[in-house]
């Protein structure tokens, strides 16, 4: 069967002389796997460098779910378009480092076959647009892991982090925190993060 969806690019990795396989996340924010055939070669199908981490693409993919008993299939891509490449991402080193530690963190929460993480799926992309014209990188990055956590029920807010969930990403520079508030936050978050998804900050 042939499916429609639009999905963000998480992770791509070279297989073979010309092949790419790509981890993304579906508009329901559920984890697809994609195989894309010659996708090195093929420039009719994936010209452009529509393949790349932190893109938001049109796919046309086969279904491979219930072919193989893996958790995981791998499905095999059959056209892919760009929706939204976020050029400015790309402007400089700092915010195309922030945009791939963030589909990295992306990556390890999103779960397969799991279709009930919609607000995942916008949070990305809502991160990934603040990153082109962010003027406090460090602070969008503290705001998108705190509502990352936060959605995963993983941190409580506490008193004096009210604005994280009262401000959207985009309004990420307007965050009210005490300093002595923002240093305890911090602490926090590394934590969270090492022993919920293994990352350090």
């Amino acid at each position: 069967m042939e499916v429609k969806d639009r999905v963000f690019i998480l992770k791509k990795t070279r297989y073979g002389e010309s092949d790419l396989i790509l981890n993304c996340m579906t508009s329901q924010g559920a984890k697809l796997n994609l195989f894309a055939r010659s996708a090195l070669r093929s420039k009719k199908r994936f010209g452009g460098g529509v393949l790349e981490p932190t893109h938001f693409i049109h796919v046309l993919y086969q279904d491979k779910s219930g072919s193989m008993s893996a958790d995981q299939p791998l499905h095999t891509l059959k056209e892919a378009s760009l929706i939204q490449g976020f050029p400015g991402l790309r402007s400089d080193y700092a915010r195309i480092e922030l945009a791939l530690y963030v589909v990295q963190l992306v990556s390890v929460v999103v779960k397969a076959g799991e279709v009930d993480s919609g607000d995942l799926f916008n949070l990305l992309g809502n991160t990934l647009k603040a990153a082109e014209t962010s003027r406090d990188l460090p602070l969008l990055r503290l705001h998108f892991e705190a509502k990352l956590l936060a959605q995963q029920g993983v941190l409580a807010l506490e008193s004096g982090e009210e604005s994280l969930s009262r401000l959207s990403i985009a309004e990420h520079e307007g965050l009210d925190l005490a300093p002595e508030v923002l240093r305890a936050l911090r602490v926090r978050l590394s934590q969270s993060l090492r022993e919920y998804v293994g990352v350090s900050k």
